[in-house]
C-alpha cells in the first residue's frame, strides 16, 4: 500500500517544500529532494529528485534519509497532535500534504514522532509555489 501511495504522490505533486527538524538557520537556501521506491508493477526501484523546494527558517542545513511515512488515517496533513504515521523503520521521514494547519505545527507532530525529517508537499490544487517559513 505504501509503495501505491508513495508513487501517486511522487509523480503527481512531490516535495516543494523540504524542512529538517531542529537547529536554527536564518537563511533561505534551496533544498533537493530525492525520493526513491520499489514500483511492483514494473519490478524495479524508481528514483526521483525535486529541487525546487526551501529550507524553512530555523531548519538546520543537514541532509537526513529514512523510510518515507505518511500520516496514518483520512488525511494526510498531520494537523491532529495525535497523529501516527506508516512505518516501524528507526530512520524514518515524513511526507505530509500542505493544508489545514502550520508548518511548524506538522514540523512538530512528525518530530514528536521520531521523525528525522519532514517534507511537505503541495497539491496540484494549491499549484507549485514555494516560500521560506518559520516554525519555533
Amino acid at each position: 500500500m505504501i509503495c501505491r501511495q508513495m508513487y501517486a504522490i511522487t509523480t503527481a505533486f512531490l516535495a516543494v517544500v523540504g524542512i529538517l527538524m531542529g537547529a536554527t538557520e536564518a537563511a533561505t537556501v534551496s533544498a533537493s529532494v530525492r525520493v526513491s521506491y520499489f514500483n511492483s508493477a514494473s519490478n524495479e526501484t524508481v528514483s526521483q529528485q525535486c529541487k525546487s523546494g526551501v529550507y524553512g527558517f530555523n531548519s538546520p542545513l543537514r541532509s537526513a534519509r529514512g523510510a518515507v511515512a505518511v500520516p496514518h488515517g483520512g488525511s494526510l496533513q498531520a494537523c491532529d497532535p495525535n497523529t501516527t504515521f506508516s512505518t516501524a523503520e528507526p530512520q524514518w521521514v515524513a511526507l505530509i500534504e500542505r493544508g489545514n494547519c502550520t508548518f511548524a505545527e506538522k514540523i512538530h507532530v512528525a518530530a514528536e514522532r521520531g521523525a528525522a525529517a519532514a517534507v511537505i508537499f503541495n497539491t496540484a490544487a494549491e499549484g507549485n509555489r514555494t516560500f521560506a517559513m518559520f516554525h519555533a
